[in-house]
């Protein structure tokens, strides 16, 4: 065994991507699970739209170890963040799409989050972005639902859901967006 391969012995393998469609007027889960509107969305800057157009998914997945959270759109991350819970990416067709995964999240500092991905990085619908540990934020009491929103949604005509109060498998689409 090499060096690199001892180094990265204590590391997860990044994921493989899932398939999702790469139609630029749709955004597609991030996660599996129940898709929720907004406004039943616990948190108030997201339920009154102030973050743009979107829906939440609460994970279906057990809650025992790391879940991920798979590309939405196909763009370049223009920004994340230090707490690694929450990734923003624009496409070519100019949405600004924002991943945010967990309510209140921002509170673990980073703990439990891990990101595949950084700013300036081109990213393909269903590639794995951040990977999240939903145990500790049941543990934390925090509400584990990822949030994708189309931050400049007055930029076009129409965004609306795909897939309201539905079950959802990683890659389907959910939100639909017109010029």
């Amino acid at each position: 065994m090499g060096l690199l391969e001892v180094i990265g012995a204590g590391r997860a393998a990044k994921p493989a991507p899932v398939a999702a469609a790469d139609d630029p007027g749709v955004v597609s889960a991030p996660v599996s699970g129940r898709v929720v509107s907004l406004d039943r969305v616990g948190d108030p800057v997201f339920a009154q739209g102030m973050l743009g157009a979107g829906v939440g998914i609460r994970p279906r997945e057990a809650a025992d170890g790391p879940a991920v959270a798979f590309s939405p759109v196909s763009g370049t991350v223009m920004a994340d963040v230090k707490t690694r819970h929450a990734l923003l990416i624009r496409t070519d067709a100019g949405a600004e799409v924002l991943l945010h995964v967990g309510v209140d999240s921002v509170r673990l500092h980073g703990k439990g989050f891990r990101l595949f991905v950084g700013k300036g990085d081109q990213v393909r619908a269903g590639d794995p972005l951040i990977s999240f540990d939903r145990a500790l934020l049941e543990r934390s009491g925090l509400d584990d639902t990822v949030i994708v929103t189309v931050t400049n949604s007055e930029s076009f005509s129409r965004v609306e859901s795909a897939a309201d109060d539905a079950l959802v498998s990683a890659g389907s689409a959910v939100l639909r967006t017109d010029r």
